[in-house]
């Protein structure tokens, strides 16, 4: 998302970032209010208003953990999503 603003000057960085902050907000206030992305179990999408991207995210132990911030302009986050389920079940113990 960082480099998309940087290599895309007219549009409004800031506005994007404030959207950005809304929607990290809102998931953590609500952690249901995603839908479900395709068909990975336990995987929550909410798009971040005014761009072209969305918060990937799931809710574990009370917490909720950001795994992507995923262009949806058709760059898909499945290597992001893998990696991060490796991690996420290592440092929990998870088989």
């Amino acid at each position: 998302m960082r480099s998309y603003y940087r290599k895309n000057p007219q549009l409004n960085r800031a506005k994007a970032l404030a959207a950005l902050q809304r929607a990290e907000l809102n998931i953590t206030e609500f952690p249901t209010v995603g839908h479900k992305y395709q068909d990975i179990a336990k995987v929550l999408e909410y798009r971040i208003e005014g761009t072209a991207f969305s918060l990937l995210y799931t809710v574990a132990r009370d917490t909720v953990w950001i795994i992507d911030v995923r262009d949806q302009r058709g760059l898909r986050s499945a290597e992001a999503l893998r990696i991060f389920s490796i991690e996420l079940r290592q440092r929990h113990g998870i088989v």
